[in-house]
């Protein structure tokens, strides 16, 4: 509220608290003669600046008799078109409309000299522009005839002869100009300016362009909402007086979808109606601007939103960047931890140890590998080891079994952690039928690997250990025999502890068990597995 509060203070004038049907006609009489002033002054301040530029001294006294005469009749607007001062005395507009008149009559009599003057030199965009300069003080003129005669006698005053019958003036109407061509998008950004009269359009459209920006031109709501959903935007300049969807209701179409409420809204009117003013706010505008333009005011309202769009751009990209990287981080975190250790260790918990009262682990080596190492060159190794290794990662995630390492050609998988799970020694059984045919496969295809597996089931101590670089491990008994199974067992077979036979014997097959005199061990009934019961040797 503080902010609309400041627009009010500084934006809007005399009359902005009538709300009735009397003073909303004298806001609506007031923003068309502001609009008529408005063209005056934007288009011989442009023409002023080009005669300064080019050294073009002759013309600059007639333009600035212009943009002071049209000061000086904005002024009286501002003063004289109030609902209460003319309901307590109607007489006040008789002095304003000839105030118009006169300064009317002034405007196009100077730019009748400045057109004679300048005709040799055949600027055809300068003849035009004064064309445009003598039909914004003859609309304005217009206006002050019809409109301020109609509002006197809405205020009760029954007399109107009082007015003075001003004659025609020159009969010179604006030249009807076709918008300018729109330019190449650059560094200043592009910006949309929405307004149902060509003129405004024009004017701010080559006063914009001068200044490196890229102008895009709307002449209706629903045109510049169809643009903005298709096209990047930086900034929007939107009249809020338009026929059809008015400019209020752009702004909130604008601000409820995702993909255009971070566009910087700048409103434009020649209305003072704080309400409307302070609803805009409200809405999501960045700022309000009133008609006629001040171009000083202008470039500083548009630099102030666009620099919090670059800023807003600017932090969206660097959001992105971070989202990219912590994707990047996930995904190699993924590829180091279990994603329910990872989760809790992205939670904060700094010492991960769990016990697992029954488990499944699994180890496979290849056979003579140490043999092939010696004689294969470097590339060759990796690849194949690659190959195969990756073959054995989506048999594990296909599996639903969890990957704890790899050491050499070694490879270690668990069953049952992190998370538990019931069929553990019937999922990691299944891996190793699987990893067994895989490698089959690539020896069909000239591949050297032959393969051992062991696998025992029981309980473990799993956790996490290191702190620049994480591990997920598991320590225990039950680690160290299913590493011995995998010793012992012979090439190309699944060799199995009694603990693991145990759990799967109703569900797969294997050979007459045999016991062996293991290291560190004893003696340890052993199995091997051959296939899944009902399958065909």
């Amino acid at each position: 509220m503080k902010r609309a509060a400041r627009v009010h203070k500084d934006s809007v004038t005399a009359g902005t608290d009538d709300t009735s049907p009397f003073g909303l006609r004298v806001s609506k009489v007031r923003h068309d003669l502001r609009n008529s002033i408005g063209h005056v002054l934007g288009f011989a301040d442009m023409l002023l600046e080009d005669a300064q530029a080019q050294g073009r001294n002759a013309l600059c006294a007639e333009l600035e008799l212009i943009c002071r005469t049209a000061n000086r009749m904005l002024a009286h607007v501002n003063e004289s078109l109030d609902a209460r001062k003319i309901r307590s005395s109607p007489v006040g507009v008789r002095t304003l409309q000839r105030q118009i008149a006169d300064a009317a009559a002034e405007i196009v009599a100077a730019a009748d000299r400045l057109a004679r003057e300048s005709r040799a030199e055949k600027d055809e965009v300068f003849q035009d522009d004064l064309a445009r300069i003598a039909g914004a003080a003859r609309h304005a003129l217009e206006s002050a005839q019809s409109a301020l005669t109609t509002l006197v006698a809405a205020a009760g005053e029954s007399d109107t002869a009082f007015f003075r019958l001003v004659p025609p003036l020159i009969d010179w109407s604006p030249v009807r100009m076709k918008a300018s061509a729109v330019k190449p998008a650059r560094a200043g950004g592009v910006i949309l300016v929405v307004d149902d009269l060509e003129e405004n359009r024009e004017m701010l459209s080559r006063r914009l362009s001068r200044l490196g920006y890229s102008v895009e031109l709307a002449e209706n709501g629903e045109r510049a909402l169809e643009f903005v959903a298709g096209r990047v935007v930086d900034l929007i300049l939107l009249d809020i007086m338009m026929p059809g969807v008015n400019g209020v209701e752009v702004l909130q179409r604008l601000k409820a979808d995702a993909a255009t409420r971070h566009i910087p809204v700048v409103m434009l009117s020649s209305t003072d109606q704080a309400e409307t003013v302070v609803n805009c706010i409200q809405l999501g505008a960045d700022d309000f601007l009133p008609k006629p333009f001040n171009p000083t005011l202008l470039m500083a309202r548009i630099e102030s939103s666009l620099t919090k769009k670059r800023l807003h751009d600017q932090e969206t990209i660097f959001l992105q960047q971070l989202q990219a990287e912590r994707d990047t981080s996930e995904r190699l975190l993924l590829n180091i931890l279990p994603q329910a250790i990872a989760e809790r260790l992205k939670q904060g918990e700094a010492e991960i140890a769990d016990g697992f009262s029954e488990v499944t682990v699994l180890f496979t080596d290849f056979v003579d590998f140490t043999k092939y190492s010696s004689v294969t060159p470097p590339r060759e190794l990796v690849g194949r080891l690659n190959e195969i290794f990756s073959a054995f990662d989506e048999l594990c995630e296909r599996h639903g079994l969890e990957k704890i390492k790899m050491i050499g050609d070694a490879f270690m998988v668990a069953g049952g952690v992190p998370t538990p799970r019931a069929d553990h020694a019937e999922a990691v059984a299944m891996l190793a039928l699987d990893m067994q045919q895989e490698v089959a496969r690539h020896r069909s295809a000239g591949g050297p690997f032959r393969m051992r597996v062991g696998i025992n089931s029981g309980p473990v101590v799993a956790g996490v250990i290191g702190r620049k670089k994480f591990a997920y491990d598991l320590w225990g008994d039950t680690v160290n025999l299913a590493s011995r199974m995998e010793t012992y067992a012979p090439a190309g077979g699944i060799l199995v502890t009694a603990a693991t036979h145990k759990l799967l014997k109703k569900k797969f097959r294997f050979k007459p068990g045999r016991v062996l005199r293991v290291k560190g061990k004893g003696r340890v009934l052993t199995y091997l597995l051959v296939g899944r019961s009902g399958e065909k040797i």
